[in-house]
């Protein structure tokens, strides 16, 4: 590679460049932003309503993630009369690394919409007094009686009614606080690691393995809190793949369903006007 990658580098220098490409001005729902927060955070109990503020924090050009390197040994000695010291040794040489063309950090505030999942009353109740299966079984929402009886061996009412006492439990979640547009205590300041792969050309498999071994590697050498504001923390990095409009253009295939690819494979591609 060389030529419009190294000139594709020289234009990320420039922080506005890099959040402009990750968060353009033309995309007022984030998309892109959106995509890297479900790559990089889990969020059960939560939505993200709007992104407020992205800014590039650190950029580093061409870090390397080395492949671990296998190395194994015995030592053994016979004694007290004869000593006799054995060395048996296993080595694996190294590879190269495997090179992020940008690392960028982001730091992103987002407004999100919050379930705490708050409890608000627990109620049991016995339901063993039913005459029928039909009356058992309306007794619950979800629930599948066919499947209960023959796990049990189970099948006649009678059979049922001897088996257990059977209680039912509600649980009865608090309701939300109501959510408030551009209220400060929903806002949550998120970093975000990225690795910026830049292609010259359309390599559909050699890009996807690429972005894949790059977490890999990163998943093995990089160590990264596993939960952060609350929100697990789902990867070291997420992927990017930065590839000319030019290059999409002459590889023939549809520019909507390049993207769509990588984007069904948690790995945000971008395409580069160079």
């Amino acid at each position: 590679m060389g030529g419009i990658v190294d000139e594709i580098m020289l234009k990320l220098m420039d922080p506005g460049v890099v959040a402009e490409l990750i968060d353009p001005a033309t995309d007022p729902d984030h998309a892109r932003i959106r995509q890297l927060l479900g790559t990089l955070h889990g969020l059960p109990s939560a939505s993200v309503d709007d992104v407020v503020a992205v800014a590039v924090t650190a950029t580093q050009f061409q870090r390397p993630l080395f492949r671990p390197r296998l190395l194994s040994g015995a030592w053994t000695r016979t004694a007290p009369e004869l000593v006799r010291t054995d060395v048996w040794y296993e080595g694996r040489e190294p590879q190269p690394p495997e090179w992020i063309d940008v690392s960028t950090q982001l730091s992103v505030t987002v407004a999100l919409r919050l379930d705490p999942g708050t409890i608000d009353s627990i109620r049991v109740a016995d339901v063993s007094d039913f005459q029928t299966l039909a009356e058992f079984e309306a007794k619950f929402r979800y629930f599948d009686l066919a499947g209960f009886m023959a796990s049990h061996g189970m099948t006649t009412v009678e059979e049922l009614r001897r088996a257990y006492r059977y209680l039912l439990t509600e649980i009865r979640l608090s309701e939300p606080v109501p959510f408030v547009s551009g209220d400060p205590a929903n806002e949550r300041r998120l970093t975000l690691d990225l690795a910026i792969l830049v292609r010259d050309v359309v390599d559909i498999t050699g890009q996807l393995r690429s972005a894949r071994l790059v977490l890999d590697l990163a998943e093995r050498g990089i160590a990264y809190e596993r939960s952060r504001e609350g929100m697990d923390v789902l990867a070291p990095l997420a992927p990017i793949l930065v590839i000319p409009e030019s290059a999409i253009a002459a590889s023939g295939i549809p520019e909507a369903e390049l993207l769509a690819f990588f984007t069904s494979q948690d790995v945000l591609a971008i395409p580069f006007s160079a």
